[in-house]
């Protein structure tokens, strides 16, 4: 347009330096919520149905929702019922710390192998078939036999062993979309109340296992970037990381609950100068929840690279008879400056890594208010997106894993009750006096 100058090629908004990383993210997790709610929209799972079928299950182990039961009944019995799956969750991640911690990581793997197996060739066989039923595919069962053992089979060794075969990284994020899929499926299955108390309570839980000294997840973190080795945990990867990183294998109970949003925190910084540190080793599994190469800051770590093999690194022991010392400790405070201006700086790793449990509870949110109608489920939808969008502008601030289960699910929470409570008794008065008159 006329008026309108363009900005120059070095001047670039965040979102023009970012889209691509972000799209990378949203797009997988937009996937899973949208396969979700189609299955809940087709199997029709809503209402007094769902609770017939998790009876048992640990998400409703201490209380069984009735549909006689009060609201106060059904309030605490939610709560008693959300403690629990809590304090699971937290002995199971301290129980993989403990086994990590003793290098049992291959007790790890087999327990995560078996659990997947289950995944695929159980639950997922199970929906399958409900799916094929609700659909009137004309498939018969040795056909359908023999496609799920093929599917679990290939999805267990894609997967958690996608190295050792040599899989591409887009067939593994295929069959992590299908994870979790599955999981956030069967858990819209549990009742209403303890839906929405247990969102809330693990996304509490996410903040203090994340960030608080001692937290399970932050303790199995800084121990892994001790001792440089893999976190067994079910991680989207969305890109191939440069620079020697590591992809990301698979979990069972703690791995697939898993909500830490894997950045850049333990990567060595550049030496003085702007030398890249060397890349890690590799670990006994291969891989590892957070990446570990040096964050690239929208194109000025070429550049200083560039300048790194140019500017002479001058010792500590060497400075007497090179050059003058002004001319060092000037240098000196100009790298320092440098260093602090590029620490200050937003900057996204090169591959970001989300857990899976984010897309499962992303999905059980937007599935669960996909039960009540679809405005109110993309109302969901888009607080979720937005909510995301946000921890990824946060990690890049922040430069740390960060909990990504909070924002959006505060902000899917907030939606589903303005929308069910608020909009959609507005929205029915205006059709209905818009009918009438």
């Amino acid at each position: 347009m006329r008026g309108q100058r363009p900005l120059p090629p070095d001047e670039t908004s965040v979102l023009d330096a970012v889209g691509g990383e972000i799209v990378a993210i949203v797009s997988p997790v937009s996937i899973c919520m949208m396969c979700c709610v189609f299955l809940v929209r087709l199997l029709r799972v809503d209402g007094e149905d769902a609770t017939q079928n998790v009876r048992g299950g640990i998400a409703s182990a201490a209380y069984q929702e009735e549909s006689s039961d009060s609201t106060a009944v059904r309030a605490g019995g939610a709560v008693l019922n959300s403690v629990i799956f809590v304090l699971f969750i937290t002995c199971a991640t301290f129980g993989i710390f403990f086994l990590f911690k003793h290098n049992c990581t291959r007790l790890i793997w087999g327990y995560m192998g078996f659990s997947g197996l289950l995944i695929f060739g159980v639950l997922g066989a199970a929906i399958g078939m409900e799916t094929c039923q609700a659909l009137d595919a004309p498939l018969d069962i040795v056909t359908f036999a023999v496609w799920t053992y093929n599917f679990s089979v290939v999805g267990v060794a894609v997967t958690f062993f996608g190295k050792t075969f040599a899989a591409p990284l887009v067939v593994k994020q295929g069959f992590l979309i299908f994870i979790g899929v599955v999981v956030a499926f069967y858990f819209t299955r549990i009742p209403e109340w303890t839906t929405w108390t247990l969102l809330v309570a693990m996304a509490v839980y996410d903040v203090v296992a994340v960030l608080a000294p001692g937290g399970p997840l932050r303790v199995l973190v800084e121990l892994a970037q001790e001792r440089d080795e893999a976190i067994p945990a079910l991680v989207y990867e969305a890109a191939p990381a440069a620079r020697g990183a590591r992809g990301n294998g698979g979990g069972g109970a703690g791995g697939v609950l898993e909500s830490v949003m894997a950045s850049r925190a333990g990567a060595p910084r550049a030496a003085a100068g702007g030398a890249a540190a060397s890349p890690p080793r590799s670990g006994p599994s291969g891989n590892h929840t957070l990446t570990t190469e040096p964050y690239s800051d929208y194109g000025a770590a070429d550049a200083a690279d560039a300048d790194a093999e140019t500017k002479p690194l001058i010792r500590a022991g060497e400075r007497d008879g090179v050059g003058d010392g002004s001319e060092t400790s000037r240098v000196g405070r100009a790298d320092d400056a440098d260093a602090a201006d590029a620490d200050d700086a937003f900057a996204l790793p090169d591959a970001i890594k989300l857990g899976l449990g984010d897309f499962i509870f992303y999905s059980v949110l937007v599935g669960r208010a996909a039960m009540h109608d679809l405005f109110t489920m993309f109302a969901c939808y888009f607080a979720v997106i937005q909510g995301l969008i946000a921890t990824l502008l946060l990690l890049g601030f922040a430069k740390k894993a960060l909990p990504a289960l909070p924002i959006s699910i505060a902000a899917g929470v907030v939606a589903y009750v303005g929308s069910r409570f608020a909009l959609e008794p507005v929205t029915q008065q205006a059709a209905a006096r818009l009918v009438v008159f």
